[in-house]
């Protein structure tokens, strides 16, 4: 009988007369009471409210799977590794809706109150019955018995290994700044309001539970956020593996490996940028609109599930959205009066439209009043020219995929091969979404990159394709291998500035507060958190700085501009005064990619205010005046304690 089809009890016996779900009712009972009891008793113990639902869970996972496998779904014939990977995933899932419960208890202020996990349990439950019957425990057809779970056996163990080996991988400067929002906002700091920040909200609401599990298992935050998008690949490539249409296990075996590395390793150097999680989520959703063109009808479950992975990077951005708008335009030529807007995996993306806009609304509504206004006066200094659009080796890459493309006859296919127009299409759709954000810099074009490589590497595994059609195309084999190569070449991210802006940091104290003025944000981050100094402005750069200075040059200053100039100089000033750093940094020249007029002097610029002289005259001297920076150490006591209206600022890594 094939893997996960029902059957009597090992043991001979016929199963209870029972529908699954009351079959799965009664475990998830004894699962809960004795989850609950292990949750209550780590209460007690003293365990923070993440840790002790994580440890209650933990407690009933091996329980639940052997009791749902033997009796609730009565499954026959050895436990294979897939089955186990499969559990585990859907698993992580319905607990990462747990856990959004009772974070929301949490910031509701019932913090260790045991209703909230009790609601949190409520709402795993039923997730995890409608995953374990349509995903995890599914009855396989007989096309998929021999090798079945190749995919899973290989995908799932190379993810923990990944675990392992990438757990102190260098984050990019922007996602240690995305780290450090969300410790300020866990820690009581107003977003928009006591931080200036340019991107909406998702992407720092994202990191807090990252925070909170990070806290719970006593790990670093950055560590946790690496497992996050590993797991988040993983169950691309999972989910990868349930949608498609393969000739054989082999080629579903490389599919699931395709999104897997592919989704990984599309640019090492800005792992854990919003663009790695948009392509990551991208992959399944675009060969679940490939299946729809085929006119397959996939479950609900899986549907919705592949949705709900999508929607975290289609919210991320608003030019995400040209891909899954782009998408639909294709199902609706292809099916014609077939089509059908309301599907599981719409309804989800529109939901959670609607619950993130009403989030936003309710909870960070300076970012509409506040931050919006201020990109459309001042976001104009970071758009670079067109030419720079195009100076990196990427954009040859792409040229290379296209001529193997070509070479390889992709385009005569496209009419009978759905997983290439879906490919193409979100590739084309992000190139536009590259082209729109005006800049060039190279984590913009990482799913444009990742959906040509699923494209060249579709050849191999999409529906009447074989593995063998990919490999006698050498020079396809060739431009990925080229490609996957590149981004380690490149490397993980590495700050070349870091080493000089440490060595001013490291004459302060361990602890002590820096305030770096620059328009760059290379300057400042990582280095500051590596060094566990506290960061002591609220702008993670002074990214209005080069249309500051571009204004100026072109005598185009607007009253909006002038209006945000005196913001600005009133914003670094409080910060200045309430954290008192030990050392200012004041950026003179920037030598990377922000257009700004090399004669813009940014002391000059906060210096028309004589506050701010007098305070940093009084209490500082220049200890060094170089090309790039102006250092300031600082020379009277930092007083005992900040003025009741300063922002509170919550320690950074090793010092929480």
């Amino acid at each position: 009988m094939a893997e996960g089809s029902p059957a009597s009890d090992p043991a001979g016996r016929p199963a209870l007369n029972l529908p699954p779900i009351i079959r799965f009712a009664i475990t998830g009972v004894g699962n809960s009471v004795v989850g609950f009891a292990v949750l209550l008793l780590a209460l007690k113990l003293g365990f923070t409210d993440i840790a002790a639902n994580l440890t209650g869970f933990a407690a009933g996972l091996t329980l639940g799977f052997i009791a749902n496998r033997q009796w609730t779904f009565a499954v026959e014939g050895r436990v294979s590794l897939g089955e186990v990977g499969r559990y585990l995933a859907g698993f992580a899932l319905a607990w990462s809706l747990n856990i959004a419960v009772v974070m929301a208890g949490i910031r509701a202020g019932y913090a260790g109150s045991p209703f909230i996990h009790l609601a949190g349990i409520a709402t795993y439950s039923v997730a995890f019955y409608f995953i374990s019957r349509s995903f995890v425990f599914a009855p396989r057809t007989d096309a998929g018995k021999a090798g079945d779970w190749l995919g899973e056996a290989i995908v799932v163990p190379v993810t923990a290994l990944l675990m392992l080996v990438m757990r102190q991988l260098p984050l990019t400067h922007d996602v240690i700044w995305q780290l450090w929002i969300s410790r300020q906002m866990l820690g009581g700091v107003q977003l928009y309001s006591q931080i200036n920040e340019i991107n909406p909200p998702l992407w720092f609401w994202m990191a807090m539970p990252v925070h909170l599990l990070a806290r719970a298992l006593a790990l670093p935050a950055p560590t946790v956020l690496v497992w996050f998008i590993l797991l988040l690949a993983l169950a691309a490539a999972l989910l990868v593996g349930r949608i498609g249409r393969f000739e054989g296990p082999r080629e579903r075996a490389f599919a699931m490996c395709a999104a897997l590395v592919i989704g990984l390793f599309t640019s090492l150097y800005d792992f854990g940028q919003r663009e790695q999680i948009l392509l990551i989520g991208s992959i399944p959703y675009a060969l679940l609109i490939a299946a729809r063109i085929r006119g397959e009808r996939p479950s609900p479950v899986l549907a919705a599930a592949i949705g709900l992975l999508a929607a975290l990077g289609f919210a991320l951005k608003h030019y995400f959205v040209l891909a899954p708008l782009g998408l639909e335009v294709l199902l609706l030529w292809h099916l014609r009066r077939s089509w059908r807007p309301l599907r599981p995996e719409t309804i989800v993306l529109a939901l959670l439209g609607v619950a993130y806009a009403a989030a936003v609304l309710v909870f960070a509504p300076a970012f509409l009043t506040v931050i919006v206004p201020m990109v459309k006066a001042a976001y104009f200094g970071f758009e670079t020219p067109v030419w720079m659009w195009f100076d990196e080796p990427i954009q040859a890459f792409w040229l290379l995929i296209v001529i193997a493309l070509v070479s390889a006859g992709a385009h005569r296919s496209f009419r009978d091969r759905p997983e290439f127009q879906v490919f193409a299409l979100c590739a084309l759709a992000f190139f536009a979404a590259y082209l729109l954000q005006r800049k060039g810099w190279q984590y913009h074009a990482i799913p444009t990159s990742g959906m040509l490589l699923m494209l060249l590497a579709s050849i191999g595994f999409a529906k009447g394709q074989r593995l063998a059609d990919l490999t006698a195309r050498p020079l396809v084999c060739l431009v990925i291998a080229m490609y996957l190569s590149f981004s380690f070449i490149e490397r993980p991210y590495a700050n070349e500035r870091e080493p000089f802006v440490g060595q001013f940091i490291d004459r302060t104290p361990a602890g002590s507060s820096v305030l770096i003025m620059a328009s760059n944000p290379m300057w400042g981050w990582p280095a500051v958190e590596h060094r566990h100094r506290v960061w002591a402005s609220r702008y993670g750069a002074h990214w209005m700085l080069p249309a500051f200075g571009r204004a100026r040059a072109d005598h185009a200053e607007t009253p909006a501009l002038l209006a945000l100039e005196k913001l600005v100089r009133q914003d670094n000033y409080v910060d200045l005064i309430c954290s008192a750093p030990a050392l200012i940094l004041i950026e003179n020249h920037e030598p990377n990619f922000i257009t700004r007029p090399i004669n813009f002097d940014t002391l000059r610029f906060f210096a028309q205010d004589k506050p701010f002289r007098d305070y940093l005259s009084a209490n500082y001297r220049l200890i060094d005046n170089g090309f790039y920076l102006r250092a300031y150490e600082r020379i009277t006591p930092a007083p005992a304690h900040s003025a009741p209206d300063c922002r509170p600022v919550v320690p950074p890594f090793g010092t929480e």
